[in-house]
């Protein structure tokens, strides 16, 4: 539960939603536990009201798990990209343990489907942007792809292309711009233009842009909303073909797509 707190009601109206939740639960027969509960507060003109459920005062913290990703108040992805990592490194670990014989064509699947989902779930939400963060989560595909007997000498780079995988960064990559699709597509409860700008909304000039209906990239002064979603995707995005951009559904963009990029 969440609201933008603006005008001094704004609290007393999310406090009123607090209480109507707490009336559901109790003419249901169910109950709240205060004690794991949390407040974070965002932004840096935040007043940090106090909330309650009952009469317990909700603790404000600096982040909180929801839905399995670590939300920070400095919208960070720093703290989640750790917390996935140890957790992969942990299961490598473990599969490492309990197999003796380790080809590529076993253990890779075995990675694809015990390790990877891992560092990818809700991608698009956590998606990071400093670099020590991407390598650290590429640390974990370097290391499972060296423990396959046969390529575990070879290169990074000629790891990948023997088991056929791309880089994690290129994967959330694409998976961006698959949901992009989507969305321009009408695959889910979201207008495109309520997400984003299009150059037809600026002009009527039959220049590029606007004949290949590109979206514009907000000016922003904070990395925060620079690498936001509907920012960060929109240079990959224009880049594309207009075949690919109009595929005819989402698998025939997915092949477009890889075998653009493939001959890029």
């Amino acid at each position: 539960m969440g609201r933008r707190i603006v005008r001094p009601k704004d609290n007393l109206s999310l406090q009123t939603a607090l209480n109507s939740l707490q009336h559901w639960c109790d003419v249901w027969g169910m109950q709240l536990h205060p004690d794991k509960c949390v407040v974070i507060h965002f932004g840096r003109m935040n007043p940090c009201h106090d909330y309650f459920i009952g009469q317990t005062n909700l603790a404000a913290v600096d982040g909180a798990r929801d839905l399995d990703v670590t939300i920070t108040k400095d919208c960070d992805s720093t703290q989640h990209i750790e917390n996935i990592t140890k957790r992969a490194h942990v299961v490598l670990s473990q599969l490492k343990r309990a197999t003796s014989l380790r080809d590529a064509q076993t253990f890779g699947r075995l990675y694809q489907v015990y390790i990877r989902p891992l560092l990818e779930t809700a991608a698009p939400a956590w998606n990071p942007t400093k670099r020590e963060s991407v390598n650290l989560l590429e640390k974990v595909q370097r290391r499972a792809t060296r423990m396959i007997t046969e390529i575990g000498s070879l290169s990074y780079e000629d790891r990948l292309n023997a088991l056929g995988l791309c880089s994690l960064e290129e994967r959330r990559r694409r998976g961006d711009q698959i949901q992009v699709y989507k969305i321009m597509n009408g695959y889910g409860d979201i207008e495109p233009d309520s997400w984003f700008s299009f150059v037809r909304a600026r002009h009527d000039v039959n220049t590029r842009t606007h004949s290949d209906d590109h979206i514009l990239q907000e000016k922003c002064q904070r990395n925060v909303r620079k690498n936001f979603f509907t920012n960060r995707v929109v240079k990959d995005w224009n880049e594309l073909p207009f075949e690919v951009k109009n595929a005819s559904s989402t698998n025939t963009f997915k092949n477009l797509y890889d075998i653009f990029h493939h001959q890029t």
